[in-house]
C-alpha cells in the first residue's frame, strides 16, 4: 500500500530505484493481489479459489524473472533478495496447493 500512496518515501528508505508511475502501477497491483487473496481466503469451494492460485503462480514466476533480471542489469539494494526469497517461497507453496488438489 505504502508503494502505492508514497513511492517517493518508499524509495528513500528502501534505497529502491524511483519511478513515479511505474511504482504506482506495481503497488496497485500488489493492493489488488492482496484484496484478491482476501476474497479467496473467504471462498467456500476450490473453484472459486482455482483461479486466484492459478495467478498467483504466474505472478511469483513471471516477478522472480522480473526481479532477477533487473538485479543483474542495474543496480538495486541488497533488500532486493528477501523479495527472491519471498517470491521463491510462496512460489513453492502456491504450487503445493495447487499440485494437491491436482491429484
Amino acid at each position: 500500500m505504502w508503494y502505492f500512496v508514497a513511492p517517493d518515501s518508499w524509495s528513500a528508505l528502501t534505497g529502491w530505484p524511483l519511478e513515479l508511475s511505474a511504482g504506482r502501477v506495481l503497488g496497485a497491483a500488489i493492493v489488488a493481489l492482496a484484496l484478491g487473496g482476501l476474497l479467496a481466503y473467504r471462498a467456500t469451494s476450490w473453484d472459486k479459489v482455482e483461479l486466484y492460485v492459478m495467478m498467483q503462480l504466474f505472478w511469483n514466476v513471471f516477478g522472480l524473472i522480473a526481479i532477477l533480471w533487473a538485479y543483474f542489469t542495474m543496480t538495486l539494494p541488497v533488500a532486493t533478495w528477501l523479495i527472491v526469497g519471498l517470491l521463491g517461497l510462496y512460489l513453492i507453496l502456491f504450487l503445493f496447493v495447487y499440485m494437491k488438489d491436482k491429484q
